[in-house]
């Protein structure tokens, strides 16, 4: 119970102190400092004065004394003048006779003592007073000399008491004018912090794209500026096309559900003829595969940008081996080609392998450092099936398609080539935009047994976007073109990462 009472108190200063305004911390916290420093000063200075003014003193005394030595120093028989006004000096004679003294009483039965000290500068304490003393002995025909000199060191902490009391003062004065000075100087520092506070709360209710306010110097507050300016237009990306996104799947969805409710009812007023029934339930299972597409796809694009926003969190991928990928793409290969035997279309792949280090010729083997890829084999086969399957839809019978999957220096390449009609040269810079599609001579051929799950154009739309977001979860890019003698092209490079033997599968 004692421990946690006496926590106590120690807890709620911290509160206290964290509840305090910025400007109020840094204001008290300069002005402690300031104080610590004034008040080492202050010591420092005191301690500098009191050795100076006992320098000082010492001096003093000497010249006090000087006269006297001197003459004893060549006179046995000396004729000593009286000292100065106000000056303590005592000359004591070798049989220790009182020659000279203008010492006050108490201080003069101390001489007998200070005969047989040693020469130099001493203090000693008479009565309630103390004096400070110098010491001299002298040697003629006649022996040996005391010269004593004194002075009350009383005067000398006067002098320093006056100053310390100065200095104090005058360190209390500097010390409110710090204080004055850290708050002003805080107020204003802080002032673009309000001023983007305010802009900050004015954007959460404001229509209009601003940014907050970045200041002409080059530091860390605009620097703090140019980051949330960044973080924001991340989010109203983020923001705009989840938006969007919902917007197009609400209009996509719409469509096929208001065809799926009219072949519905349909089918009910057909309830009797089981022929008409049946085409209208085959019907409504194609709008049903449809939207079942759609949701696929979606959750498709939802996974993929999951995984990216892991990535950016520091999350670690496994890289994918260059012959495992060649293997998949094989397997995708195989799977697409499913759907173009329906149309009589050819689709052939070629897989051109890394060159074997010290070795003249490509393949997989002994001394070989297989590049490796932040590309599994999951988004590989999306790739192929995409991409291929679009193809195959859009082209005639007969058409071909050729899937390619090489090595470059720093990347690997998948290339998808066709030999169909191509797409308008207007829908190339949003042919991998959501919900995107060409016009109808891209469009109106589809395999007549398409599998589910395999988006083709005239479905989703979002084929080419799944695509590209697997590209760029990689690293990588896609890019599409019309091959000039005909045709479609579609190119996905993506980067060669350094992995260690324990990321690579």
């Amino acid at each position: 119970m004692t421990r946690s009472d006496g926590a106590a108190p120690a807890r709620r200063t911290r509160w206290t102190l964290r509840s305090l305004s910025l400007r109020s911390r840094i204001t008290i916290g300069s002005t402690v400092i300031a104080a610590v420093v004034i008040a080492l000063l202050v010591v420092v200075m005191r301690l500098q004065v009191v050795s100076v003014v006992a320098r000082a003193t010492e001096t003093l005394l000497d010249a006090d004394t000087d006269p006297y030595v001197a003459t004893l120093e060549v006179d046995s028989n000396p004729n000593l003048s009286p000292p100065g006004n106000a000056q303590f000096v005592a000359v004591v004679s070798p049989t220790g006779e009182i020659t000279l003294s203008s010492m006050p009483g108490s201080l003069e039965q101390a001489l007998g003592s200070l005969r047989t000290a040693p020469a130099g500068t001493s203090v000693i304490d008479v009565g309630k007073s103390e004096y400070r003393v110098v010491i001299e002995h002298p040697v003629n025909q006649a022996g040996r000399w005391t010269v004593v000199a004194a002075r009350n060191s009383q005067a000398e902490a006067i002098v320093v008491d006056d100053l310390t009391t100065t200095l104090s003062f005058t360190g209390l004065a500097i010390l409110v004018a710090f204080g004055v000075a850290s708050w002003v100087l805080a107020t204003t520092t802080l002032r673009p912090v309000n001023r983007m506070r305010r802009e900050a709360e004015r954007l959460s209710v404001a229509p209009e794209r601003a940014e907050l306010p970045v200041g002409p110097a080059q530091d860390e507050l605009a620097s703090l500026a140019t980051t949330l300016n960044a973080f924001l237009a991340r989010t109203r990306q983020a923001t705009e096309r989840e938006r969007q996104m919902v917007s197009d799947a609400s209009h996509e969805l719409r469509t096929p559900l208001a065809i799926l409710t009219t072949q519905l009812d349909l089918a009910s007023l057909d309830g009797d003829d089981a022929q008409a029934l049946a085409a209208h339930i085959e019907r409504a299972k194609n709008s049903v595969a449809r939207l079942s597409r759609l949701a696929n796809d979606l959750l498709t694009l939802s996974r993929i940008e999951e995984s990216e926003r892991r990535s950016a969190d520091g999350a670690t991928e496994t890289a994918t081996a260059w012959s495992d990928l060649g293997d998949e793409v094989m397997a995708a290969v195989d799977r697409v080609r499913l759907i173009a035997s329906a149309k009589d279309v050819t689709v052939d792949f070629e897989l051109d392998p890394p060159v074997a280090v010290g070795g003249s010729g490509p393949g997989i083997g002994g001394g070989t450092t297989e590049p490796q890829y932040r590309l599994d084999t999951g988004g590989m086969a999306q790739l192929v099936t995409n991409t291929a399957g679009n193809a195959v839809a859009a082209l005639p019978r007969g058409g071909s398609v050729l899937v390619t999957w090489r090595t470059t220096p720093g990347e690997g390449v998948l290339q998808i080539t066709d030999d169909g009609p191509g797409v308008p040269e207007s829908f190339v810079p949003v042919a991998f935009d959501r919900f995107t599609r060409p016009d109808e001579a891209r469009t109106s051929r589809r395999a007549p047994d398409a599998a589910p799950g395999i988006p083709m154009p005239g479905g989703s739309g979002l084929g080419l976007a799944i695509v590209r977001a697997v590209a760029e979860r990689a690293g990588g890019s896609a890019t599409l073109r019309n091959v000039p003698a005909g045709g479609l092209e579609v190119t996905i490079r993506v980067p060669e990462v350094r992995t260690t033997p324990s990321q690579a599968r």
